[in-house]
């Protein structure tokens, strides 16, 4: 009965002035998108977190998936032990939402990789959106005047960088500055302590 609910549920959300919100849009995401996990999965997840309860499910690969959080503008699954899927929405200059995939690979460091959609589950180029962060984005002033800059760049240069999905935006944090080994902690205050946070205009994610 629960499962009919959230089905309702989604009819009557997706008739409101064409807008889709982010239950109906997750349950009817493409497979591909997230090929372990079926659409009733997915509905199960909704229909767990909405009911308080843990929402966890066993994937297509044999193992365990869970649903850690869901808020009306983005949700986050541990899709394994070392996989993350974060999708969020972001509401466009014409009333539609902008949605934003974000997969991360979780071993010694986490890496995420941007995709964008549209309503309609057509993919969106991410330069279109987006100018991802650069390695001196990354940096203190101190560290951009430093004369032993070229060498630290050919040492360590941006290799992972993970994203998490805000209220009315994205962070972005280095996370391979331990690649450097023994010197990571000589560098570590070369870099800005605040992950960088790029905010949603109506049209493009902007670095503040």
């Amino acid at each position: 009965m629960k499962k009919v609910a959230v089905i309702i549920i989604i009819a009557l959300a997706v008739t409101k002035a064409g807008a889709a919100d982010l239950r109906s849009l997750f349950i009817g995401m493409p497979d591909s998108i997230m090929p372990a996990l079926t659409k009733s999965e997915r509905m199960d997840f909704i229909d767990y977190m909405e009911s308080g309860m843990r929402a966890r499910v066993s994937n297509k690969l044999g193992g365990q998936s869970e649903m850690t959080r869901m808020t009306d503008s983005y949700l986050t699954v541990a899709t394994s032990q070392s996989g993350q899927m974060d999708m969020a929405l972001f509401k466009k200059k014409d009333g539609t939402n902008l949605i934003c995939i974000i997969k991360t690979a979780i071993t010694r460091y986490s890496d995420s990789k941007l995709t964008f959609y549209t309503e309609d589950w057509t993919p969106v180029p991410l330069k279109g959106v987006i100018e991802l962060p650069e390695f001196d984005d990354y940096l203190t002033k101190t560290a951009l005047k430093n004369d032993s800059l070229a060498d630290f760049k050919s040492a360590s240069m941006l290799r992972f960088q993970s994203v998490t999905p805000i209220e009315g935006g994205l962070e972005f944090r280095y996370t391979s500055l331990d690649d450097l080994g023994e010197d990571a902690d000589r560098y570590r205050s070369w870099f800005k302590p605040e992950p960088l946070r790029y905010i949603w205009n109506g049209k493009k994610f902007r670095n503040r």
